[in-house]
């Protein structure tokens, strides 16, 4: 009796034992907790820009709601000091066709939020614009090479024909150089590194830092 009972318990130890084993599952391996990428660090605004930042932006007479669109800038001038003096704002036209190009006091252009976008600002209207003269931007282009030899031929002879000639056009004014130059003249041109005949290309021109 004693010897059944002893198999007995041991045999409902055994059942329970089991049963405690089936019951407890072995915890699935945690995943790795996945780290959220860390924010990006705003970027300081920087006072100035850069030149492509500027030519072919919009500007506008302030930011209101009813701000209107009075121009395009086409260039920026710079002075014998490579200062930036003016810009060239387009003005009129459409779609870029017949607009009037005119020379606006770069230090009057002011950079401005508005809905998260930055505008160039000009407290200026349209028909103000449109009362500049005309920018003439010929005296910033390329200096004309200087005649040789060849270019001074001697005078032809006169024709044998009696038909009349034309009088000889009187020769054009040259164009007074200007001081400075102008951005678009600049971006893209070769630098080097001298101006010696063993002067080497170190580079073009990719943009300009504006300093406002």
């Amino acid at each position: 009796m004693i010897r059944t009972l002893l198999a007995t318990t041991a045999l409902a130890t055994l059942i329970a034992t089991g049963a405690l084993a089936q019951s407890t599952t072995t915890p699935a391996p945690a995943s790795p907790s996945v780290q959220e990428p860390a924010a990006a660090a705003p970027v300081a605004r920087a006072e100035g820009s850069i030149v492509t930042n500027i030519i072919g932006e919009s500007v506008y007479n302030g930011t209101s709601d009813n701000a209107e669109n009075i121009g395009k800038v086409t260039d920026v001038v710079f002075d014998k000091d490579g200062m930036a003096k003016s810009v060239v704002i387009g003005v009129g036209g459409f779609l870029g066709v017949g607009a009037k190009n005119v020379a606006f006091d770069y230090d009057k252009l002011q950079w401005a939020e508005k809905n998260g976008d930055r505008w160039l600002v000009a407290q200026t209207s349209k028909d103000e614009l449109k009362a500049h003269p005309d920018f003439d931007s010929k005296p910033y282009g390329p200096a004309p090479a200087p005649a040789t030899s060849t270019d001074a031929a001697a005078p032809k002879a006169p024709a044998t024909t009696d038909t009349a000639q034309a009088p000889a056009a009187a020769p054009a004014e040259p164009v007074k150089r200007a001081d400075g130059n102008l951005a678009t003249n600049i971006i893209g041109e070769t630098v080097y590194n001298g101006t010696g005949d063993d002067a080497q290309n170190i580079g073009s021109v990719n943009d300009i830092v504006l300093s406002k």
